[in-house]
């Protein structure tokens, strides 16, 4: 049985060191918070990653990312609690006032000591997902069943009618098994104000210090890139939430979703 909205949110309680989240407006608004679960979460978290790294940790992510990892499935949910249960859906929904659906895709990213710099993007981008969740719950990406970049239908049984077609409307990164980090070792998460924005020269500089996070809206403004690891690797755990596709064209017009392939992404986040 589902726990019920104040369950989760007591148990979110259990696993947060940090709740002292203010969102900064420049370049655009985001969450830098350190130090967000608790160590006993926080260790938990980082021996779930490396247990899923391990035998994909020479495996590409996506197609032309310079990103090794891999995307997690519901059977996962468990073993990295609570950043896959609704109730940390809510609190990122909440933080930005966004319509969120209930739909997330999450993954595992690495990146290997000089991995290529990525390029300023806003990931506003589409996500098709097989059903709709429970209030309780959440819909993470089905790769078996369905294509989340371009709704193709891969599953038996299914058909178009099955998917749900929604923008992205979160992202977040929470950094993890990263050796000691200091200035000038790279693997910073680079913010800007535009798409055309050197990659070296970023508003906001955020770094991989582990159980720390970076969290934003996806909107037409939110341009940020991943920043070469010039010393150690990188390590994190990407996560989207999802908001209704009406909702996004209503707000910023159908033209604003970008489509995927439009720049080789390479070390994209």
């Amino acid at each position: 049985m589902m726990p019920s909205a104040t369950e989760a949110s007591t148990d979110l309680d259990r696993f947060l060191a940090n709740r002292r989240w203010r969102v900064n407006p420049e370049p655009f608004p985001h969450v830098v918070v350190q130090g967000v679960f608790t160590d006993d979460c926080y260790a938990r978290l980082a021996d779930a990653f490396r247990s899923t790294l391990a035998p994909v940790v020479h495996r590409g992510y996506l197609k032309d990312h310079d990103i090794h990892g891999t995307t997690l499935g519901p059977d996962q949910t468990e073993m990295f609690a609570p950043l896959l249960g609704r109730a940390w859906h809510d609190l990122l929904a909440s933080t930005f006032g966004v319509p969120a659906t209930g739909h997330v895709l999450a993954g595992i990213h690495h990146h290997v000591v000089e991995s290529s710099d990525g390029f300023p993007h806003n990931d506003l981008n589409s996500g098709w997902f097989v059903g709709k969740p429970d209030p309780r719950d959440v819909v993470l990406s089905s790769p078996l069943l369905a294509d989340y970049t371009s709704g193709q239908v891969l599953g038996t049984g299914l058909n178009a009618d099955d998917l749900v077609h929604t923008v992205r409307a979160v992202a977040m990164i929470f950094y993890l098994c990263n050796a000691d980090w200091s200035p000038g070792d790279g693997g910073t998460t680079g913010l800007y104000r535009g798409a055309e924005d050197d990659v070296d020269c970023p508003v906001v500089d955020v770094s991989p210090i582990n159980n720390s996070l970076l969290a934003f809206e996806c909107t037409p403004s939110s341009y940020h890139g991943f920043r070469r690891n010039t010393v150690s690797e990188r390590n994190s755990i990407v996560l989207w939430l999802h908001q209704p596709l009406d909702h996004v064209i209503n707000r910023w017009g159908e033209d604003a979703i970008v489509p995927y392939g439009l720049r080789p992404a390479r070390g994209a986040a």
